[in-house]
């Protein structure tokens, strides 16, 4: 009996097929991986505008509906607005501000919290530490600028602009159309 007839054909990669494999697996590697990482920044940038938006047109609505001032502020704590503008990456809070003081009182109802946004960096304009609506639905002050920015300083970042009509609109530019940058 022939013993050779009796053995399977040997099975696997040659080194040749395994290098040609690996450098395939590489070269998407390297295109893939970057292109991921700017999904997902653009994604955290967008999320981050949509929940702040949303809050928005949410305050001002719950403004014109219930004939009160309603206001969204800054707070790494939920409780109290914190005054700094360049705090809104760490959390936000909406409510019904009955003495028009721009602070949560004991009293008057939080509406809704708006979560930290670890991944990207929001500040609005210096002189606006916070957006007050008022019956009718205006936001008036100077205008407002809320800017959207990844830490790396990619060509990411973006606006959300607030004009003293209470109306926002999303913007990949400031208002004077400069490029969005976070101080």
């Amino acid at each position: 009996m022939d013993v050779t007839a009796l053995r399977a054909p040997a099975r696997g990669f040659s080194l040749l097929e395994l290098a040609a494999s690996l450098l395939i697996a590489i070269t998407l590697l390297g295109v893939g991986v970057p292109a991921w990482q700017q999904l997902s920044d653009n994604n955290a940038i967008s999320n981050s505008r949509t929940q702040l938006m949303g809050a928005m047109a949410l305050a001002r609505q719950s403004a014109i509906d219930s004939g009160i001032h309603i206001t969204l502020c800054p707070s790494g704590n939920d409780q109290l607005c914190s005054g700094d503008y360049t705090d809104w990456h760490n959390g936000a809070i909406l409510f019904v501000d009955n003495n028009a003081n721009r602070q949560l009182d004991s009293g008057e109802q939080l509406v809704r919290k708006i979560g930290a946004q670890p991944r990207v960096i929001i500040q609005s304009s210096s002189g606006r530490r916070s957006i007050r609506y008022s019956p009718d639905g205006s936001a008036w002050g100077s205008n407002l600028t809320l800017r959207f920015c990844l830490p790396d300083g990619t060509p990411l970042n973006r606006a959300i602009i607030l004009y003293g009509s209470g109306r926002a609109r999303l913007s990949p530019t400031l208002s004077n159309g400069d490029p969005v940058t976070c101080t």
